[in-house]
């Protein structure tokens, strides 16, 4: 029936060519029993159609048969109907039709916070992309090297390195996303932390969230690291973030961490976005939405006391000792114990927060942004288990392993792309760029369906490498509550 149903209409619409233009389309094929003259009837549209907001469809029909494309004819508030034709004739099914599309309103972006806490659990205004062309966002992190002459250098953490890629893992990244950015333009770029190796900015006894403006020492670390390094018109766009375990020192939870969070405001045009330690954030697409949550998981390198694995503590006592000083000032840190309890608190509050974010979202997508993968404890047993299924997380996107993944955790897809060049890759890389040690990756999001490719350093030869290509679907929640 399909079949003889394709070569009727692409008789009558040769325009329509495959099932795949008739997704584009806004349309899709239905039959449904009866007979009689020719007509045109309201049908249900199908799910898919109802996700990119069309809340009525018709079709051509015989008696109460569709001998046509179901056509998407009306759409739910705010999005208003946007006709095919332009001419805003019938066609050849008998009756106008299109696909939703929604206004973007301007943005007015918020006064910079008198604390770098200040912000914590807001939503930052929508951001709004209602072009027709293909929406796509790139995901980085573990990406700042070491301030070194003219460009960073990787920090080395294992004896056996590969040059010249070990030393220059960053550049490489960076030049390789810049080649692709310029040609496929994506809106924006997902940043999932650890943006300065080895211990953040500044030195220990610097951290101020009371700061309330970006001071030389983060006006060096940025310029170089950051604005000189990710350039080009196509990585001309916002930044989205967080902090990872090394933005906050390492094992010294005191340097200039607050910096992150003041250069969002650096300048009217500032690319970079950490608004705060967690927060949320609407892409409005032209006939869909996505919600991300972007959440501070570094309760996960605290451990159970500021005792426990003091190279990798972020509330390290070993390495937190007088006369080093030992507070940040405008938080409840004075010393490794309090830090132990700041972090503590910070992730029992984003718990209550997310669960609550997730329930009440109405967007198409939600997705999770983090610096650690989903795996970890204790985040793992105290939220992921549970949230990522129940709530019906569609994508979690994470970092901190120095190499680039892509899984699935309790039925949510999740990448890892922690090769972003700031400190030595995992796995040993190639000089050729055919390996998952460092790389970037690209996101193309429509209303039902998103495609994550990940891209290579590309090697000495700055080849345009693609490693893999993972789809995900959209995900229904369990349940419309969990106890926090």
């Amino acid at each position: 029936l399909a079949q003889n149903l394709l070569r009727s209409t692409a008789m009558e619409l040769p325009w329509l060519v495959s099932v795949t233009c008739l997704a584009w389309l806004g349309v899709n094929l239905q039959g449904c029993g009866g007979g009689g003259g020719s007509s045109s009837i309201e049908t249900p549209c199908s799910e898919s159609m109802q996700r990119g907001q069309c809340s009525r469809c018709m079709c051509k029909a015989s008696g109460s048969r569709c001998t046509s494309p179901i056509a998407c004819v009306a759409c739910r508030a705010p999005y208003v109907f946007s006709p095919l034709n332009e001419t805003n004739e019938t066609g050849a099914l008998g009756f106008r039709h299109g696909l939703c599309a929604i206004g973007c309103p301007e943005v007015t972006k918020p006064a910079m916070p008198r604390n770098a806490l200040e912000l914590n659990g807001q939503e930052w205004p929508m951001a709004c992309f209602n072009g027709t062309e293909v929406q796509r966002f790139f995901i980085i992190g573990d990406w700042g090297g070491i301030l070194s002459g003219s460009e960073p250098l990787t920090f080395k953490n294992r004896p056996q390195v590969v040059e010249p890629i070990d030393s220059h893992a960053q550049s490489y990244v960076a030049r390789k996303m810049a080649q692709v950015a310029d040609e496929k333009r994506p809106k924006f770029v997902i940043n999932v932390g650890d943006n300065f190796y080895p211990g953040g900015i500044s030195s220990p006894g610097t951290c101020n969230a009371e700061t309330d403006e970006t001071d030389p020492a983060g006006e060096i670390i940025f310029s170089n690291i950051f604005e000189k390094v990710y350039k080009g018109p196509g990585l001309s766009v916002e930044w989205w973030g967080v902090l990872g375990n090394h933005d906050y020192g390492g094992y010294h939870y005191n340097v200039h961490w607050d910096q992150n969070i003041f250069y969002t405001w650096h300048s009217p045009e500032s690319r970079w976005l950490t608004p705060a330690l967690f927060w949320k954030r609407r892409a409005q697409f032209r006939n869909f939405s996505a919600d991300f949550f972007f959440v501070d998981t570094n309760k996960v390198d605290t451990y159970q006391t500021p005792d426990v694995d003091p190279e990798h503590n972020i509330c390290s006592r070993s390495h937190n000792q007088p006369p080093q000083p030992l507070g940040c000032n405008g938080t409840s840190i004075t010393n490794p114990d309090t830090c132990w309890k700041f972090f503590d608190d910070l992730w029992k509050e984003q718990k209550t927060w997310l669960a609550k974010q997730l329930k009440s979202s109405s967007a198409e997508w939600q997705i999770i942004v983090t610096h650690y993968p989903p795996y970890f404890e204790p985040c793992r047993s105290d939220a992921w288990t549970s949230y990522l299924a129940d709530y019906g997380v569609d994508f979690y996107i994470s970092g901190h392993t120095h190499l680039q993944n892509a899984s699935s955790f309790e039925g949510t897809p999740f990448v890892i792309s922690g090769g972003g060049g700031g400190i030595t890759s995992e796995i040993l890389p190639t000089t050729s760029g055919e390996d998952d040690g460092y790389g970037f990756m690209d996101v193309v999001i429509s209303h039902d369906a998103m495609t994550v490719t990940r891209y290579s350093h590309g090697g000495v030869d700055n080849q345009t490498i693609v490693r893999g290509v993972t789809s995900v679907a959209p995900r229904k929640a369990k349940v419309t509550q969990v106890v926090v």
